[in-house]
């Protein structure tokens, strides 16, 4: 349990995008009178996990941003 709260969010997600991207995560789906079936992810719903991956991968890291006062000199 301890392991599992010290592991890096960004790093989960990347696993869990990739997962979905791949194929390999499945999701429950329920039919008309409540049977549960695990249902492998959409083409549409993996091409979606591998935008979103290379979106997550492109993307610089968080800098901060430089603060900006807006001072009225008009008078």
């Amino acid at each position: 349990m301890a392991a599992r709260k010290k592991e890096d969010p960004a790093q989960r997600l990347r696993q869990e995008l990739m997962a979905i991207a791949m194929g390999e995560k499945a999701y429950p789906e329920y039919g008309k009178n409540g049977e549960e079936m695990m249902q492998l992810p959409s083409l549409a719903s993996r091409m979606k996990a591998m935008e979103m991956l290379a979106k997550l991968l492109d993307a610089p890291t968080a800098q901060p941003v430089p603060r900006v006062v807006l001072v009225d000199d008009i008078q």
